[in-house]
């Protein structure tokens, strides 16, 4: 197999590489997980000969940073030379560690362009004690790799951060706002209370997608601080009005946008006296279904949650299929309709409009 791979000119084994990754929709995964057969190609790859092991590391950073254990986190934490103090996963004296001639020749600290992050806890040890991941170590490790992250899914939840540990490190200040070292980030995935801890967002972002459902100043804040964002995807608010549209209106200030709301199909509906769409509008609302179980006994807050999550990460997010959003007018120009109104039982046809189940799909583009 060495021997197969050094007579293969770089140029032609490069393209290779690209292929493995490639993805038909256009839009990258933001990582591929441990057991997917990517990473397990890129793996052995680099196992293969010290000329692959350059190229294959490169392409395994850049698209394999799955984080999503604290094993794997702390590892990896361990890898780019940041203090993991004295825990089960600290090398003994002596022991085997990384190859720091190659780790550097293959400038690996500098082609992490993509990342997952939500390191779940792991163990217990044989110490009986479990690793759980503290906000300090979201905040070093987003100042460390910031600087050339494009991609970026992260989960606040499993993180532990305790009310004095948020004191402690004021994740307030710019230092410790890892966004604002994070100048090339285009595409966010994150947790509704990433705000919490980072209020500020990062600067050039164009594409959105947190789990908060609500239109509360601290989300809206975040998201429409970013003159650059083209699209935003977000929960349905439970109890959406005419008034929470307006806000969105009010408060977008860039060029355009399309906001995304992700609900079951039964809840989507026109909030009454919804204002008029104009062809100038620089914001559009549009809806997307979650599809239910058979049995339709889901909970469907984590089923929307999960969703937004697995198709963000695939990098499936962006181009999923969604409706525009009637407004009220366009409710009601459809109950005038003449063949309506000759059925008789307006009222549940009514309702029937409102929810729009006979919406057209859109396809994968965005109608701007």
């Amino acid at each position: 197999m060495e021997r197969a791979f050094g007579s293969l000119p770089l140029e032609l084994f490069l393209v290779v590489l690209d292929q493995l990754v490639a993805t038909s929709s256009g839009h990258p995964p933001i990582a591929y997980g441990p057991s997917d057969s990517v990473t397990k190609a890129l793996r052995a790859l680099t196992l293969v000969s010290r000329t692959s092991y350059l190229s294959a590391s490169r392409y395994l950073y850049a698209h394999c940073l799955y984080l999503n254990t604290t094993t794997n986190y702390t590892q990896f934490r361990r890898t780019i030379g940041l203090d993991i103090g004295k825990t089960p996963l600290t090398l003994e004296y002596g022991e085997a560690g990384r190859n720091d001639d190659l780790f550097y020749e293959a400038d690996i600290p500098r082609i992490i362009t993509s990342a997952f992050i939500s390191p779940e806890k792991t163990g217990p040890w044989g110490c009986g004690k479990v690793l759980m991941v503290r906000l300090p170590q979201i905040i070093d490790l987003g100042n460390r790799i910031g600087q050339t992250l494009k991609r970026l899914a992260l989960d606040m939840q499993p993180v532990y951060t305790p009310g004095s540990q948020i004191l402690s490190v004021k994740p307030h200040t710019a230092t410790n706002n890892i966004f604002l070292h994070m100048p090339n980030l285009e595409d966010l995935i994150c947790s509704y209370d990433v705000t919490d801890y980072f209020p500020h967002p990062p600067p050039n972002l164009k594409r959105l997608a947190m789990t908060f459902q609500g239109m509360d100043d601290l989300h809206l804040d975040f998201c429409f601080a970013i003159s650059s964002l083209e699209i935003l995807v977000c929960l349905r608010p439970e109890e959406l009005q005419a008034a929470d549209i307006d806000k969105l209106f009010d408060r977008y200030k860039g060029h355009h946008i399309d906001i995304v709301l992700v609900d079951v199909n039964a809840h989507h509906c026109t909030p009454p006296n919804t204002r008029d769409w104009e062809e100038e509008d620089r914001v559009k609302i549009w809806e997307v279904d979650v599809p239910r179980s058979y049995y339709g006994d889901d909970d469907e807050l984590i089923l929307c949650d999960s969703w937004i999550w697995t198709h963000g990460v695939n990098g499936t997010l962006w181009n999923q299929g969604k409706r525009r959003m009637l407004s009220w007018s366009e409710i009601q120009d459809r109950l005038a309709d003449p063949e309506i109104a000759d059925i008789d039982d307006g009222e549940e046809l009514e309702t029937d409009i409102m929810m729009h189940d006979s919406y057209p799909v859109l396809g994968d583009d965005l109608e701007h």
